[in-house]
């Protein structure tokens, strides 16, 4: 799903696709008659779990696997 947002004299406005190429072209359509703030966002459907990590403790991730990921710099 895919959820376009826009405003129009300072009023928010939203509509939902299921194709992103229509997404797309709505997001160009209300650009193009000059509304402001318009953006597309879409949630990934694949997704389990919180985005990134939340907890590290003693080098240990929640699941149990080792946290190895440093900056480069600090390699």
């Amino acid at each position: 799903m895919f959820k376009v947002y826009y405003t129009v004299d300072d009023t928010p406005h939203a509509e939902v696709f299921e194709d992103m190429s229509v997404a797309l072209s709505a997001t160009q359509f209300h650009r193009s008659l000059g509304r402001t703030f318009v953006t597309m966002v879409s949630e990934n459907p694949n997704s389990i779990g919180k985005p990134g990590v939340d907890a590290v403790v003693d080098g240990k991730l929640p699941d149990g696997e080792d946290y190895t990921w440093m900056k480069r710099r600090s390699q």
